[in-house]
């Protein structure tokens, strides 16, 4: 007898599609399944909301929105149902500068989400890439000091390959403290964030909020900004595709990669 679960989340990125790819046709079919099956539904992203998050369902010919939509890694929290919006933990000021400054040495300009625009020191590859994939406005700071005139919810490093980022994530890991973390999204992105913001740690919120037994929760992800929500989660599911050390952790892996539908086959084969 298949599982019964109230809530299916996942990750966007290399979770439900590949990057810069739309939604594959079998994971729309599920999405549309669970729904009609009276499942919540929720996304995950490390994104902000306004970053196209709250607008995928349009984009995806859904025909209703999520019910759950986390952004930034946990730092904002919205319950479409009970219209409810929550921002948490940012980082502050002297948090940022800290970041930035013992960074300086790897000569790779960070850049950091502010409201409705992303702040850039410089158009490198990494953010000419995204600036093309998602269509948002970047604006290009004249100072560093820019970057810490006020709170933020995560400092980003991208660069231009897996080895390149390997120098800057020592040096990251070295600067985590009580409030600060560092991770990976992907092989060749670093993120710091407060420490107390995660997926999970939203999950949970909106769980109790709503009266949902966590063990009741079905989570995909794929990278380590999942690793949270995958742990507190009833059921975790890693894709295919996903880091060795998400899979370490998940209930299951899936048969199939993120391109190939690896989602939607799941919920079909094992949950609807």
């Amino acid at each position: 007898m298949k599982r019964q679960y109230r809530l299916c989340v996942a990750d966007i990125d290399r979770t439900l599609r590949m990057k810069g790819e739309g939604l594959p046709e079998l994971n729309r079919k599920a999405f549309i399944a669970m729904h009609e099956a009276g499942i919540l539904l929720g996304l995950a992203s490390g994104r902000p909301l306004w970053e196209h998050v709250e607008t995928l369902y349009l984009d995806w010919d859904l025909g209703f929105q999520f019910d759950l939509l986390i952004g930034l890694n946990g730092g904002e929290i919205y319950d479409v149902r009970k219209n409810e919006r929550t921002a948490i933990n940012m980082l502050d000021p002297e948090s940022i500068k800290y970041i930035i400054e013992n960074l300086k040495q790897h000569n790779n300009d960070p850049f950091i989400y502010r409201n409705g625009y992303v702040l850039a020191r410089n158009l490198n590859g990494r953010i000419l890439k995204s600036i093309n994939r998602n269509n948002y406005e970047v604006r290009i700071a004249k100072s560093l000091d820019e970057f810490w005139d006020e709170p933020t919810a995560k400092v980003l490093y991208g660069a231009d390959s897996q080895e390149e980022l390997k120098p800057i994530e020592a040096t990251g890991k070295s600067l985590e403290n009580e409030t600060i973390c560092c991770f990976k999204t992907d092989v060749d992105l670093l993120e710091f964030q407060d420490r107390h913001n995660s997926k999970g740690e939203a999950l949970k919120r909106y769980c109790k909020s709503n009266d949902i037994d966590l063990k009741d929760v079905i989570a995909f992800g794929d990278a380590e900004n999942d690793i949270e929500m995958l742990k507190i989660a009833g059921y975790a599911v890693c894709l295919k595709n996903g880091m060795d050390d998400v899979k370490a952790i998940c209930d299951d892996v899936t048969d199939y990669d993120a391109k190939d539908s690896g989602f939607g086959h799941y919920i079909f084969d094992h949950i609807l």
